[in-house]
Formats: structure tokens, sequence, C-alpha cells
């Protein structure tokens, strides 16, 4: 009896399933420190996104990158469209995991159905909330980059996601391309 015992709990030890339960704890661990408002399972969705996207996590609470080993990150909990369920704005990187920029920015939110899908995931410096045009609408992000041309992105309420819309240019002619002018007045 005590055998079977002993090869069912081996068993068990060596699951994938729990294997992967233990991933997923320690990227909540290393995404989630210090933060709050985010529930349990939409922490868990986010861990489960950001494996799939090959980040990692390590037993004292860091974020890893396979050939780039341990990457800063900052995790944001902000509520964008003032509806009451926050969003999660991840920022994470160097330049050897998010090439010259240094940094991919994350936008997480979680569907009414409870469902979290990743909105964005791309490289930026950083990035600022414009002011809502309306209340209770979500807000245009303006990304940061290296140079003075910035891409405004606008959610779209027919498709549920963000989408880029126009650039910003923080110089005169910044974002000029030879003779053709690449952004709108939107």
């Amino acid at each position: 009896m005590k055998m079977i015992i002993g090869l069912a709990a081996s068993f068990l030890l060596s699951s994938p399933l729990l294997a992967q339960g233990a991933e997923v704890d320690m990227m909540k661990k290393a995404v989630f420190a210090g933060t709050n408002g985010i529930s349990d399972s939409m922490q868990t969705s986010i861990a489960d996104l950001l494996l799939q996207r090959k980040w990692q996590a390590n037993a004292k609470g860091q974020l890893m990158e396979a050939k780039c080993g341990v990457v800063p990150h900052k995790t944001q909990v902000i509520d964008l469209n003032a509806d009451g369920v926050k969003e999660v704005m991840l920022l994470v990187g160097n330049e050897c995991s998010s090439g010259k920029i240094g940094q991919t920015v994350y936008l997480f939110n979680q569907l009414a159905d409870g469902k979290v899908q990743r909105q964005l995931g791309f490289s930026a410096s950083g990035y600022k909330v414009l002011t809502a045009k309306t209340q209770g609408a979500w807000p245009d992000l303006l990304f940061l980059g290296t140079g003075e041309c910035q891409p405004v992105w606008r959610h779209r309420a027919d498709s549920g996601r963000y989408n880029f819309n126009h650039l910003y240019e923080a110089k005169p002619q910044a974002c000029m391309v030879g003779q053709m002018q690449v952004h709108g007045n939107n």
C-alpha cells in the first residue's frame, strides 16, 4: 500500500499540470507583487498569456526571458474607462528582449464574460493616457519611443480593441517620411 501511495505521489509531483501551476504561481508573484485590485482569476489568465509569449519568472519573483535572463518590469493597475474594472499595463524588458527601445508594453483587460485579453504588446519606452473625449469612454493612448513622432492608439467600440489611429508630432514635421506626411488630424 505504501508503494502505491508513493507512486501516486511521485506521479502527481511530476505531473505537467502541477508544474504548469507552479509556473503560473511564480509568474503571478513576479508580475503582481505590490499591486492590488486584480482578481486571482485575472492574474492567472495574465500569467498564462505571458507564459505563452515565452516570458518566465524565477523563484525570486523576477521576470525572465530565455536568452536575456532577468529583465526589469513595472506593473500598473489602472481603470482606463472608469467602469470599475481594472486593466493591467505591464512594461517589461531591456534592449536584449525588446530591441533598441528597450521595453515592451502590454495592456490586458477583462471582458464582460470574464475572459482576459491582451490588447497591446509592442516596443515602447512608455505611454501617456490622453483625456477621454466622453465620460466612461476608453481614452486614447500615446506611446513613447526614441523619436519625436509618436503613435496614438484609439479604442474601437465595434471591435472592443485598441487600434493604431494616428501619429502625434512632438515637433513640427517630425512625422515626415520622404515628401509624404504620415499622420492624421484625429
